[in-house]
């Protein structure tokens, strides 16, 4: 069997080359098919669009405080907390949690499954890096806040925050409280889970510590 020379290895990794290329070419062109129009209403749906502007800063703050502390300063993923979340499970015995961005969230919430295997992660983290190329970051919060996911009544789900808003309190969203921003914030992380009529104490723990956090850490926005 004749030895590997360096010109076939040269030509391996070329090929490697021109596949990632292509490959996130592909992903790139399912990224500006999906967010270079306005949000398509979905049958069943809910949701209301709502300009980044309009949206309270409290509640964008709350926002970004809970889910993404560096969202203004990384590029879709978010390394240095990936590595935090490995290193605190595998040397202080912290339970393993999600390091997902809002961008990640974006991407798994418009194009992706909800599997939990490593080439669907592997595919969300290279598309929100691509939609960080090409959109800004302004636009990618609006997205996210326009389209997240906050109830579900019967068949009708309810999408983005200004839709939750008059889902849960009958309230335009600027008109809210900091308590009820809080609220929608908190519903992110599970609307059945922390469902206000069956889990009103899961709830209130989860919005106080909210609050806490507005109240205490350095403002991002």
């Amino acid at each position: 069997m004749k030895p590997i020379t360096s010109s076939w290895i040269k030509r391996i990794l070329l090929l490697c080359l021109v596949i990632f290329i292509s490959y996130a070419l592909y992903l790139n062109s399912l990224v500006k098919a999906e967010f270079s129009s306005d949000i398509e209403p979905i049958e069943d749906v809910i949701q209301t669009e709502y300009s980044f502007d309009d949206y309270p800063k409290d509640l964008v703050n709350m926002l970004l405080l809970v889910e993404d502390q560096s969202f203004f300063n990384h590029h879709g993923v978010d390394f240095k907390e990936i590595l935090r979340v490995v290193y605190g499970y595998l040397f202080d015995k912290k339970e393993l949690r999600g390091a997902s961005t809002i961008t990640q969230q974006l991407i798994k919430n418009s194009l992706l499954s909800r599997d939990k295997t490593l080439t669907r992660k592997t595919k969300e983290s290279l598309m929100a890096i691509l939609i960080e190329l090409s959109y800004d970051k302004k636009f990618i919060l609006e997205r996210y806040m326009n389209t997240v996911y906050l109830a579900q009544q019967g068949s009708t789900a309810f999408h983005g925050f200004a839709s939750g808003s008059l889902h849960y309190f009958n309230k335009d969203i600027s008109s809210l409280n900091l308590k009820e921003m809080a609220t929608l914030v908190a519903l992110l992380k599970g609307p059945s889970y922390y469902n206000p009529a069956n889990f009103p104490d899961r709830l209130k723990k989860r919005v106080e510590m909210i609050l806490s956090m507005h109240k205490n850490y350095k403002r991002i926005i």
